[in-house]
């Protein structure tokens, strides 16, 4: 354990006499035991960057999160069960949200849990999301945004994630996440915001894994960002009467034009063919060499146009690219992820500061689920107390943080305690008295109370 940590999950045990069997006993104790000890030493890694009461929030909030599935501050006031009444528990968590460096803190310690996984053979996506809240009328910052589930224009805010795929272990993770408003003082563009998570991202990872954009990213600031620091990525190009110019054979043409000169003679799969064209594109910061990938799909009228950096002539490294930007789907299921499983939008806090430091803990969330996953017992466990409705390997969910996530809230339902360590000195002495004078049906599981004597 960390040096100047405590120890917060071995603070509540089952109430044995309710339950029929020993086995049965030591089975939801382990287990229950195991997840918070996962969430406790994931905590622990933070270090000095948090104070003790900060951390202890922290705790609080994720495991609230993932057990209620809410990101609604009295919903996770209720999973607690403090000895207090419910406002007063909902307004000390609403009163630790404004301390807006929990964000920042959340995303580092994200970043470095990621490194490990990350290759050169990662598939590294950005992707722009958005959070709606339509009612909050009185929500700071508020600004209007393009709610990708509707395609409508609502009001929220934007959101910029970055997540980690595995081709080897088909595993998701998340490495940074991070909200802003247009109208929040100091705000430049979105391009702004986006360098400034990349930056953020690359000062740990350095130039490994291949980077994959859609769209949205097809911008000279980004491209030429990418390039200059001599980035692998694969950026979908907008095409029509938007589409960019680039250079072939020193002529500049549309890439529209571009694409029409490309053979697909290579074959993907049984319905899809692609085929390559190096070029140059010319931006701000100088003229670099690039490649053109066009996909043809026979079900899709229009072929898929990727931008990657050099000139490839690989085929197995192109296929390798375009594989990367169908991978990127993974991010968009996250933010689907985090809108169901945490409910994000959900959340009735109107101050932007306790809005991102709710943002860094659906983080954290998402962050102890992949502690579980990398468990094999204990993910195991966790997968069999989903109890799926079908449990079949072809009609379960792709994305399996569903399932763990209602796994863990199984493991933990009707719990009657989560957590004690802010109970008072006279309930503590008065768990005691009670506990010592019980009489247990089975006496060789007496419950540990080393940690009540101490903090007695």
């Amino acid at each position: 354990m960390v040096k100047g940590s405590f120890n917060w999950y071995n603070i509540v045990s089952p109430k044995t006499q309710t339950i029929p069997t020993k086995e049965l006993v030591m089975i939801i104790s382990e287990n229950t035991e195991k997840v918070k000890k996962k969430a406790s030493r994931l905590i622990n890694k933070i270090d000095s960057r948090l104070s003790k009461p900060e951390k202890k929030f922290v705790l609080e909030m994720v495991m609230g999160m993932v057990i209620s599935g809410s990101s609604n501050v009295s919903e996770i006031a209720r999973i607690l069960h403090e000895p207090l009444s419910l406002k007063h528990t909902t307004k000390r968590l609403e009163r630790m949200l404004t301390h807006n460096n929990i964000l920042e803190v959340c995303n580092q310690l994200c970043l470095e849990e990621s490194v490990e996984k990350i290759t050169g053979q990662t598939i590294i996506a950005l992707d722009g999301g958005d959070t709606v809240h339509p009612y909050g009328e009185k929500f700071e910052h508020m600004n209007y945004v393009h709610d990708g589930s509707t395609t409508i224009i609502k009001k929220g805010y934007w959101l910029n994630q970055i997540s980690g795929f595995n081709p080897h272990s088909h595993e998701t993770f998340p490495i940074a996440l991070d909200v802003y408003s247009t109208s929040e003082p100091g705000h430049k563009s979105a391009n702004h915001e986006s360098l400034k998570l990349i930056n953020s991202t690359l000062d740990l990872i350095g130039n490994q894994g291949l980077w994959v954009m859609d769209r949205g990213y097809d911008n000279g600031i980004i491209i030429g960002h990418l390039l200059h620091l001599g980035l692998n990525f694969a950026i979908r190009l907008k095409t029509g009467t938007k589409g960019r110019n680039v250079l072939l054979n020193a002529r500049s043409i549309n890439v529209v034009e571009a694409e029409k000169t490309i053979n697909h003679r290579v074959i993907f799969n049984k319905n899809c063919r692609f085929g390559s064209q190096k070029v140059e594109i010319e931006l701000k910061n100088g003229r670099y060499p690039v490649t053109l990938i066009s996909f043809k799909d026979k079900r899709n009228k229009e072929p898929l146009v990727l931008l990657t950096n050099g000139w490839i002539k690989s085929k197995k490294e192109l296929k390798r690219r375009i594989s990367g930007y169908f991978h990127r789907w993974g991010v968009e299921e996250s933010y689907r992820f985090e809108k169901q499983g945490f409910g994000i939008e959900k959340s009735t806090v109107r101050k932007f500061d306790r809005i991102q430091t709710l943002i860094g803990l659906t983080l954290m969330s998402w962050l102890l689920l992949t502690k579980i996953n990398d468990a094999p017992k204990l993910k195991a466990v966790v997968l069999k107390q989903a109890k799926m409705a079908k449990n079949k390997p072809e009609n379960q969910p792709k994305f399996i943080y569903y399932r763990l996530l209602k796994g863990v809230q199984n493991l933990f339902k009707g719990i009657a305690e989560l957590f004690r360590f802010r109970w008072r000195m006279k309930q503590k002495n008065q768990y005691l008295k009670e506990v010592k004078n019980q009489r247990l049906l089975f006496p060789e599981m007496h419950p540990s109370l080393k940690w009540m004597e101490l903090a007695a």
